[in-house]
């Protein structure tokens, strides 16, 4: 038989002014469906595939809603249940502090709360119906996200470093730490037991990428590893010829677990299932994170953005903007946006790369840091209606 491929469409009401529009998005069969509404963790999901529909975001042009200055290097947003989440840089010493803000207003929705730790780095996610942010020091806490009452918190046992962004996924929450080797971790989100642990090398820089089969994350040299969810039993690993430390979050997209690595080997795609290599793409290892719409791929490498195909890797356009685009992008109801150290924000077309909207967002949209811990993890978010970028200090909201 054929490869007969056909299209699943979901149809949203979207009103823009006093006009009603109905916005139809399509997704290929055989592509995990997008997030939709709300950016629970570091590059919107638990895929990390930096993908939403949101029907409350339109057409690009956006316009601004609203911008805080937080007074320190400000980290990826969660956005969800009408708030926007995120840790900024402390202005006394060491530390991060986390703030909860109205996503209409920009408002404080609580106090700020000073999340302490060695160092200035920090990472949160969502899910449950609970906030979850962990410091350097392996201390992870979970909020009430409408009051801010602390819910419980643990230290995580047996590591002392930890620079690896929490994912929620079905009530447990992923997380890495390092020191002694390394370790992955899986939470009770209702109440922060540790359910399991596993060794793994490294620890470093990966935010676990989780589906309902795998946690996956990848360390240096590509050595990459895949759990089974509920119990941690091991489903293969990946390893190399070298071995060294630090890593880089992998991306879940199209059946395959999309690796970076600093150490010098190409970025791989490695198939879901048994972890052999699909193929590697030219890309810088330090390159942030890809996003993924479909089968269509968006990589940011050496200041540029390129689409690939996701099984061919072929490539349709470039897009070269200032040549000093440095965020992970992510996809927004088929509309692509990505940042540069100018401050420019672009809005693209997602099937040709042809810019659509950019604004001037007022400060340096600093690259995702995966190697140090001189700031909190930062990058671009979307959900409720806005798409919300960290910007140095400053965070700004865009929506209709």
């Amino acid at each position: 038989m054929g490869d007969i491929r056909v299209k699943l469409r979901r149809t949203a009401a979207v009103l823009f002014g006093a006009a009603l529009a109905v916005v139809t998005f399509v997704t290929p069969v055989g592509a995990q469906s997008a997030q939709t509404g709300s950016s629970t963790t570091y590059q919107i999901n638990a895929r990390h595939d930096g993908n939403l529909v949101d029907a409350g975001v339109g057409a690009p042009p956006l316009s601004r809603k609203w911008s805080r200055d937080l007074g320190g290097d400000v980290s990826y947003p969660v956005v969800a249940g009408g708030r926007v989440f995120v840790t900024a840089a402390s202005q006394d010493g060491y530390g991060t502090v986390l703030h909860a803000l109205d996503a209409d207003t920009g408002e404080n929705v609580w106090e700020p709360v000073d999340l302490g730790g060695t160092y200035w780095w920090s990472a949160l996610a969502y899910g449950g119906g609970r906030l979850y942010a962990q410091n350097p020091d392996g201390v992870l806490t979970a909020f009430h996200p409408a009051t801010g009452a602390v819910l419980w918190t643990v230290t995580l046992p047996d590591q002392w470093s930890f620079t690896s962004p929490p994912t929620f996924l079905g009530g447990v929450v992923y997380t890495g730490g390092a020191g002694s080797g390394g370790t992955l971790y899986a939470v009770n989100a209702a109440d922060g037991t540790v359910r399991w642990t596993r060794p793994v090398q490294n620890g470093d820089n990966s935010s676990p990428a989780v589906t309902a089969n795998g946690v996956y994350v990848s360390y240096a040299c590509s050595r990459t590893y895949a759990f089974e969810p509920a119990s941690g039993g091991p489903v293969w690993d990946r390893r190399t010829d070298c071995s060294g430390g630090g890593g880089r979050t992998p991306v879940v997209a199209d059946g395959g677990v999309w690796t970076r690595d600093g150490s010098g080997d190409a970025p791989s795609v490695l198939n879901v299932a048994d972890g052999k290599v699909r193929g590697t793409y030219p890309a810088n290892g330090w390159s942030p994170a890809p996003a993924f719409d479909g089968r269509q791929g968006y990589f940011v490498d050496d200041g540029v953005m390129q689409e690939r195909h996701s099984r061919t890797l072929a490539s349709r356009w470039t897009f070269q903007g200032d040549g000093r685009i440095s965020t992970a992008p992510i996809v927004v109801n088929g509309y692509v946006y990505v940042g540069s150290l100018s401050g420019q924000l672009w809005a693209l077309n997602g099937a040709t790369g042809q810019p659509v909207w950019s604004t001037d967002v007022g400060a340096p949209i600093n690259e995702p840091d995966e190697h140090n811990v001189s700031q909190p993890l930062t990058g671009l978010g979307a959900g409720g209606g806005l798409v919300v970028v960290p910007a140095t200090n400053l965070l700004v909201a865009y929506g209709q």
